[in-house]
């Protein structure tokens, strides 16, 4: 018997988000987006919860853009990066105000980057990957608000159109690098089953480009790896979708007939972490895996196979300088066997991760460095540069600013060498990147060219909060230091005493490879 829908358990759905500008902006437009609010909505029963799903990345602060969600639910189900763990606070606020009885569950990596911390303002604090939702649904709900089978809910992912979708065959990486969350929260490479990811391509229709949003789609065994493959080529052969791609590292590229089984079952694009092309670095980080072969010669390896090849920069402003990074830049705008990369950002202290242990050592990190400041765009080490020099870099030279006719000519060159082997989709997207690069907001959304923008000093210590760090809408006494700022170190440069135990936390890792 079919409920009304007044009668079904009301769940709201949150990808909580901060934008690198600080302002109130949507990018409708971005790649890569969520997955796990999905797959998360997927566990609950059909026919007796009502489900809503927000995204803050593509739609918006829910505060400001659907308040009316706020008094709605039961059940609260909240997800984001580390960056975002004050935004869960600032919605927390916000719905316990609201509706009292509102019982709230908290995950993703912000969680995993706090978990004791986090226990002192949700109802359910989830370390673990998404299947752990269900215990809470027992909980909250009602065994019988369990879905039977777990299919993710992409009619309610409305920023997913018809072009690029998410699904996901792998958890984790079998590599531990020094700087990576996955390496913080220390669980295990595990391959998912093969019905696990035909079930998510069929619950999504058809769709242009599926991205296999793994940390490592082709970590683990050989057979297993072809296994998804050959899934893939069978999908793709029934009309699924057009072209996959997926996150690998460079080890995939070390046996040529991975390139050939990705190409022959429909693989558009593959996104490396190469991070830098410092052997130096790369070998502090523990990510010698990219140093083993010629990073430029993998590059064209696939290239010449047909496959676009992806990637973002790393600039640890601790032990390189922004003369090394400009030079790195310049050298691949002179190389045209390299494309540009998607993205520079800078390295991280993540909590829990090898690199934060060190640099806290080091007595790198900066004063008054919040969670909301471990986002990439902003400084929050010490480094080797003046800290004004660095946070002028990453206000325009990032985006390319001072190498912007070299990267054009550079791309036109990049594109007339592999034109025999890239397709003109291909092409397309490899220059929509390269505008991505230049311009990264106002290729999410356009619209973003005409928004206010207020000064910045990229500098933790003093740079300014989001707007959103002071209420918009009522919130009762006991929750104003929600607003308050997650702070890691003090004005003084002392670690938080109530994060102590989270930052320098040592879990134990799975298999290191590298």
């Amino acid at each position: 018997m079919t409920m009304s829908r007044s009668a079904l358990r009301r769940v709201l759905i949150v990808n909580c988000y901060f934008p690198e500008t600080r302002e109130p902006i949507r990018l409708p437009g971005e790649v890569p987006n969520a997955l796990a609010p999905v797959l998360l909505a997927g566990a609950f029963a059909r026919e007796r919860c009502d489900v809503a799903i927000h995204n803050e990345v593509s739609d918006g602060f829910l505060e400001i853009y659907r308040p009316e969600l706020l008094c709605w639910p039961e059940l609260v189900v909240l997800s984001g990066l580390s960056a975002a763990f004050d935004r869960m606070l600032h919605l927390t606020a916000y719905l316990r105000t609201q509706n009292p009885g509102v019982r709230i569950a908290a995950g993703g990596l912000a969680i995993r980057s706090l978990p004791k911390y986090a226990q002192r303002f949700f109802d359910y604090v989830c370390e673990g990957d998404v299947e752990q939702i269900v215990p809470v649904i027992e909980d909250a709900l009602g065994r019988d608000c369990v879905a039977e089978l777990s299919t993710p809910r992409y009619d309610l992912a409305h920023w997913i159109g018809r072009g690029i979708s998410y699904a996901e065959s792998s958890r984790n990486c079998n590599f531990r690098c020094g700087f990576c969350s996955v390496t913080a929260h220390g669980a295990r490479y595990r391959a998912l089953d093969a019905e696990h990811l035909r079930r998510q391509i069929l619950a999504m229709g058809h769709r242009r480009i599926v991205l296999i949003g793994d940390n490592q789609f082709h970590g683990g065994t050989q057979p297993s790896f072809r296994e998804r493959v050959e899934l893939l080529r069978e999908l793709r052969a029934e009309r699924r979708f057009d072209h996959w791609a997926a996150f690998v590292t460079d080890a995939f590229f070390w046996d040529e007939r991975n390139l050939e089984l990705a190409r022959e079952s429909g693989c558009f694009a593959l996104f490396v972490g190469v991070e830098s092309f410092d052997a130096e670095w790369l070998r502090k980080m523990n990510k010698t895996v990219n140093s083993r072969r010629s990073q430029v010669e993998l590059i064209q390896r696939c290239l010449e196979h047909g496959i676009l090849f992806q990637y973002g920069l790393v600039f640890d402003p601790t032990e390189r300088r922004i003369a090394d990074v400009q030079r790195e830049i310049a050298t691949i705008c002179a190389d045209s066997r390299v494309p540009l990369p998607n993205f520079i950002f800078l390295s991280i202290p993540l909590p829990g991760t090898p690199f934060f242990r060190e640099c806290w050592k080091q007595g790198r990190i900066l004063p008054h460095t919040k969670m909301r400041d471990l986002e990439g765009s902003t400084l929050s080490l010490r480094s080797l540069d003046a800290a004004e020099d660095v946070a002028r870099f990453l206000g325009t030279a990032k985006n390319l600013h001072g190498f912007r006719a070299k990267a054009l000519a550079h791309q036109a060159r990049h594109l007339w060498r592999y034109r025999g082997s890239l397709s003109a989709a291909q092409i397309l997207v490899s220059s929509i990147t390269m505008a991505s690069l230049l311009a990264p907001q106002f290729t999410s959304n356009p619209r973003t060219l005409l928004a206010r923008r207020r000064p910045r000093t990229h500098i933790s210590t003093t740079d300014r909060l989001d707007d959103v760090y002071t209420p918009r809408l009522r919130v009762a006494p006991q929750y104003l230091e929600h607003f308050v700022p997650t702070w890691i170190t003090d004005a003084q440069g002392q670690l938080n005493p109530a994060l102590a135990d989270d930052l320098l936390a040592q879990r134990e890792p799975g298999r290191a490879a590298g």
